[in-house]
This record gives C-alpha cells, structure tokens and sequence, in this order.
C-alpha cells in the first residue's frame, strides 16, 4: 500500500474527531471517503499530512513509518494536500501561486514544463497567468490548487471537498479532470460530500460517522446498501 493509515484516533480536548479510523490507498487509485460534516474526514486528511498530531495509530507511506514526520517531509516523500477552501494567495499572481507548489524543487526547466502542461489543461489559468488570483473564479480557484498541489510531484495527492461550493457544470468540469490527473499514475485519496461524483471516479470508498469508518467497500457495493441510500444519497447529493 502506498498510504496505510491503522487504527487512528485524533482528539480536540474532549471531543474524538477520528475514533480507531483505517484507511489505505494503493499506487495509481482513487479512494473516496464520504460523510456527513463532522463525521471526522477533514481530521483523517490533516492527521495523514501532520497538521495534527494523531492521539494514537500509525501512519505508513510507501512503506515507512510517516506518523512522526513532520509536514515538510511528508511533501518531500510524496504526500500532499489540497486543503478545503483551496488556500491560495489571492495578493499572488496565478503563475506565482503555482510556483509555491514547487518551492523545494531545483529542477527549473522541469517546473516551466509542468507549469506548461497545467495550462494546457486548464486553459483559463493560462490566460490569467500574471494576473494576481483575486480574479479568479470559484472554479479557477480550485484548478489552481489542484495545479499547485501537482507540481510538488506527489505520488498521492489528498483532496479536501474539493467541489465544495461550486456549480454543477464546474463540478463536472473538476471530476473530469480528476479522472485525467489519475491517469497519469497519480493516487488519489478524496474527502467528498458529493457521494454520486466520488463513487464514479474511486474503485473503492470509505463511509465515516462520528469519526469511526462504519462502511467500506467498492462503489457497486455501497450503492447497493440501503445504509448509504438513506444517509448519504437524498437530493443534496444528486449535483
């Protein structure tokens, strides 16, 4: 396994946001893990990236014990995440919010390229490159993120409801490209509240409820259990 998450508990004082949680993500998948808010999925992503400390567990990445690391050498080995509400610097140009993803590279020329390559796929960004982010929209800001999070040549890259508060058509847009990115070779391990969109891309998921993984499974297999149905696949989710 690339990321093997065992047994992890985080805790915020009194309150358990991850209660005895196992998640794992193989080289070239996508993994969802699906919830309600407050169900402990943002905790998992910033316990595996080490923005908290886990309370007990242990956390693996391409074989090595990562619990103790710290975020700097998660990056380093591969590891990554795009944070929920994207984090860009909106006094920055959209090339130099891109550049930050790269800030411990010194292999220039590749760098250009890539940043080449991110606009060609998001054409947009291409088009705004040396205006400064504020311009962008709800959309363009997220492709920016995912654009920055890339060109810290991840092996996995982690994705904190990254359509949150977006329009169906950019929704679309963004799974789409989620689909390309992974098949590049890049992992993904996605927090997602939109149930139907995350069980069409990932080949397995993970349902958490109060900090605990309840449910586990292929896509085929949660959405033929009446459970996920009734809990997580009313209108809301349907975007």
């Amino acid at each position: 396994m690339l990321l093997d998450i065992q047994g992890l508990s985080v805790r915020y004082g009194r309150i358990a946001a991850v209660r005895d949680a196992s998640v794992n993500v193989a080289e070239g998948e996508v993994v969802a893990v699906l919830g309600a808010n407050g169900a402990g999925k943002s905790s998992l992503l910033k316990a595996a990236i080490g923005l908290v400390t886990p309370n007990s567990g242990h956390i693996l990445f391409a074989g090595s014990d990562a619990t103790r690391w710290s975020t700097a050498q998660r990056l380093a080995n591969g590891l990554v995440l795009v944070p929920e509400g994207r984090r860009i610097v909106m006094s920055l140009t959209v090339e130099e919010n891109l550049l930050m993803g790269a800030y411990a590279r010194r292999d220039l020329e590749a760098v250009r390229k890539e940043i080449g390559v991110i606009y060609e796929r998001f054409p947009n960004l291409g088009e705004r490159r040396h205006m400064l982010a504020s311009v962008l929209s709800g959309g363009e800001l997220q492709m920016l993120a995912i654009g920055r999070g890339a060109l810290a040549r991840p092996r996995l890259m982690m994705l904190d409801e990254p359509s949150l508060g977006l329009s169906p058509r950019l929704v679309q847009e963004l799974f789409r490209h989620l689909v390309e990115i992974n098949r590049t070779g890049l992992a993904l391990l996605l927090v997602e509240q939109n149930t139907r969109k995350a069980l069409g891309i990932a080949s397995r998921a993970y349902v958490m409820e109060l900090g605990r993984v309840v449910m586990s499974g292929t896509p085929g297999e949660l959405l033929a259990d009446d459970r996920l149905e009734a809990a997580y696949l009313g209108t809301g989710a349907k975007a």
